[in-house]
């Protein structure tokens, strides 16, 4: 038997503790239901089962999980192309800070540190307004073999 989806949501909730620890600055946050060794520490960053905008998300069913994460740089004054995105897609901010828009919502600014959920099937721009590079760790949970980005039409 196959293991279906839950794996690629492991594996994800690994890249998110990986991402929480390498800024950590505490002990671990609800660490009684946690089995964290000692000396480990963790902040934070993001617990939700809403997009940044109030919907909520669905991991893809499928018996072809993929995550794929990219680190973006965003130069100042940059953008990305408007798009959307057919499945979940966690963005942390590493350095800088941008501009979120999203068509039908207000813009939102992240700064480095802070993380959100892109939503879903609807399109987005994001702006770099800063005088420094935006660097973004990028993270799509979707399947394998089917686009995590689509162009704007």
């Amino acid at each position: 038997m196959r293991t279906r989806f839950p794996l690629a949501a492991a594996g994800l909730a690994v890249l998110l503790a990986a991402t929480a620890s390498a800024s950590a600055s505490g002990p671990a946050a609800g660490s009684a239901d946690q089995a964290l060794p000692s000396g480990f520490e963790t902040r934070p960053v993001l617990r939700t089962s809403e997009t940044r905008d109030g919907e909520p998300f669905a991991f893809p069913r499928t018996d072809r999980p993929e995550i794929t994460s990219v680190i973006g740089t965003i130069a100042p004054g940059g953008r990305t192309p408007r798009h959307q995105h057919p499945v979940p897609v966690y963005v942390y901010i590493l350095e800088g800070q941008v501009e979120l828009v999203t068509d039908g919502g207000e813009p939102r600014r992240y700064r480095s540190g802070e993380a959100y959920i892109e939503s879903l099937n609807r399109n987005h721009q994001l702006f770099n307004k800063g005088n420094a590079a935006a660097r973004l760790l990028v993270v799509f949970v979707g399947e394998k073999g089917k686009p995590t980005t689509v162009a704007a039409k």
